[in-house]
């Protein structure tokens, strides 16, 4: 998907072409030459002002009616059009608004829908110069002429955008599949390392604590057995082992609390993603479990892909809080936002995910307000541990 930035610099381009027609038809409002103004002003000013806050609408400069689609807006920008070139047929100035409008329909309808624009715009011109030919003797080398150039602009203009759409989506696709591969890395490295930790703890308890126990228990017998100078070291000799001992099971406890250390594992994650600047506030003041810290990771995973599939968004903000209340992750970016929110298959994983462990996700967006989701994971009380 187009950036917003990209999306608005292209749109306010064809808007100061929509402006200058109606400039000029303001100029030229005081010319003599009957033809050189609209026959019914009115009508066409009516036409023309309504298709500008149209415009104004589509590139979110105006405020959108509750229910309005794009789908809706496309059409209504169609029809007006057509309506400004009909009521003042000038292939120089009134045809640039069919231009704008194909161009605009190419944001938004796949190719076939924006052939049918460009060919019912196309008729309405060749309808406008024949009416001309029949009644006012206009020559037929215009009428052709005329249709060839405006079709040919249309196309053209509605050529350009739709391959401006295409590289934005190959570098979209090309943006989220260097974010899931830093992903996946980030998490089979963290993996790789608990796993790794575990196994030294595991290793730790079950071999040198157990050899140190029974060391331990040997030195009690034998402390029974010798007396004199020996026992004095052989009391030693227990002390030092059961030092040992607890050195080692504080030790393994250490290894067995230290859950993954999330900051640098989303920082890891955040980093460098093309075509977006992602902003990450952590502040993780309370321990992190294993498997809710990977929930928070493809939380986070999930809104920096979705954010480039979907939202057109330059900024994506991103903050983790993990205290003893509990951990609540949220992601809000600048996109374009939408009305009605449809979850896919991302969104409803990540809900399951936060359900799963007792947790929650909620999700907002509004027309031209971003995309924002919140969820929340409950604090763990701590289990018991052993040796």
């Amino acid at each position: 998907m187009m950036s917003r930035a990209a999306v608005r610099t292209i749109g306010t381009a064809a808007f100061v072409s929509v402006v200058a027609v109606g400039v000029v038809v303001l100029m030229t409002a005081s010319d003599l030459d009957p033809g050189s103004s609209p026959a019914r002003p009115a009508w066409w000013w009516t036409a023309y002002l309504l298709y500008v806050v149209v415009f104004l609408v589509m590139l979110d400069h105006l405020p959108r009616p509750p229910g309005v689609t794009d789908d809706a807006l496309v059409v209504a920008a169609v029809a007006l059009g057509i309506a400004v070139f009909m009521l003042y047929p000038d292939p120089g100035w009134t045809a640039i608004v069919l231009v704008v409008t194909a161009a605009g329909a190419a944001f938004v309808w796949p190719p076939r829908a924006v052939v049918a624009v460009i060919a019912v715009q196309t008729a309405a011109v060749g309808l406008a110069f024949g009416i001309g030919v029949a009644t006012k003797g206009w020559p037929v080398s215009e009428l052709v002429l005329s249709v060839l150039a405006d079709g040919s602009f249309q196309f053209f203009a509605a050529l350009l955008v739709r391959t401006a759409r295409r590289e934005a989506e190959a570098r979209t696709d090309l943006a989220v599949a260097h974010a899931e591969l830093r992903a996946a890395y980030t998490l089979l490295e963290v993996t790789s390392r608990d796993a790794e930790r575990l196994r030294i703890s595991r290793d730790l308890h079950d071999v040198l604590g157990h050899k140190l126990t029974a060391l331990v228990l040997e030195l009690e017998v034998a402390s029974h057995l010798v007396s004199g100078t020996g026992a004095e070291h052989v009391s030693g000799a227990r002390t030092i082992a059961k030092d040992l001992l607890g050195d080692v099971r504080a030790t393994v406890g250490r290894m067995r609390e230290s859950g993954r250390v999330l900051e640098p594992m989303l920082h890891s994650l955040a980093r460098d993603v093309p075509g977006l600047d992602v902003s990450l506030q952590v502040v993780e003041a309370g321990p992190v479990e294993g498997d809710q810290a990977q929930v928070v990771l493809r939380c986070v995973q999930e809104a920096i892909t979705n954010t480039l599939r979907h939202s057109g968004a330059e900024q994506l903000h991103v903050t983790v809080v993990a205290d003893a209340s509990g951990i609540c992750v949220e992601t809000r970016d600048d996109g374009w936002g939408t009305a009605v929110i449809v979850p896919g298959n991302g969104l409803t994983g990540m809900r399951e995910r936060f359900q799963a462990l007792g947790g929650s996700l909620h999700v907002g967006s509004s027309p031209g307000h971003g995309f924002t989701a919140t969820g929340r994971l409950p604090a763990r009380i701590p289990a018991g541990r052993s040796t």
